[in-house]
């Protein structure tokens, strides 16, 4: 019964994770960036990036009065990719800018934790998955979000921290290590946000449907 249970929660939440919002608000706003970067004119499609984030927010708001976190998280991103732009002449100094956006990026993944809701939770909860109520209600739903978001957080602040100790003064190894290290990375935790919640609500079904 369990298994049953967990796996249609695994399928609704696979079908209903909000990757539509991801694709607009995150994805094709990276692409005009790094498209931008690539032709020379990384200020100029900065802009269009941004103003590409800030009107998929607005129309999401509008709509179905939800906020589209990726877009929030894609204007972090860029802005941060736009100083390292600016920065790219000193490789030492790129080298730390692209620590900083790590450690940022990590920070407010962490800081999240100081609130009922997670960072995590409320992408989850806007996905709009049909989980059943007594997952909902117990207390390792939350749990489960809380160690996603956690574990989102220590990824990027241990990136930051790997990328300070390089110490690195060659440009294109820097540039190298962040392409390998972003993507892959990103993915990765994707990937583990899909699937840890479903397995640990199995693990601890048992204890949700005993209230505990």
């Amino acid at each position: 019964m369990a298994d049953k249970k967990s796996g249609s929660t695994w399928k609704s939440f696979k079908d209903n994770f909000p990757w539509k919002d991801m694709f607009l608000g995150f994805l094709i706003p990276k692409v005009f960036f790094l498209y931008g970067v690539r032709q020379g004119m990384p200020f100029l499609w900065g802009a269009i990036a941004l103003a590409w984030c800030a009107g998929v927010f607005y129309l999401s708001q509008v709509r179905t009065h939800k906020a589209n976190f990726f877009a929030v998280f894609a204007v972090i991103m860029i802005m941060a990719r736009i100083i390292v732009v600016i920065a790219e002449k000193n490789p030492r100094m790129y080298l730390y800018v692209l620590a900083l956006d790590s450690l940022i990026t990590g920070a407010i993944f962490m800081a999240s934790l100081l609130f009922k809701r997670s960072l995590m939770q409320m992408f989850a909860d806007s996905a709009g998955a049909q989980i059943p109520r007594e997952i909902l209600r117990s207390v390792y739903y939350g749990k489960a979000w809380r160690i996603v978001t956690f574990v989102w957080a220590i990824a990027y602040m241990l990136f930051a921290l790997v990328l300070v100790l390089l110490k690195a003064c060659n440009l294109k190894i820097v540039g190298l290590i962040d392409m390998l290290a972003g993507w892959p990375l990103m993915i990765i935790l994707f990937l583990f946000t899909l699937k840890f919640p479903v397995w640990y609500w199995k693990n601890n079904y048992a204890k949700i449907k005993a209230g505990q």
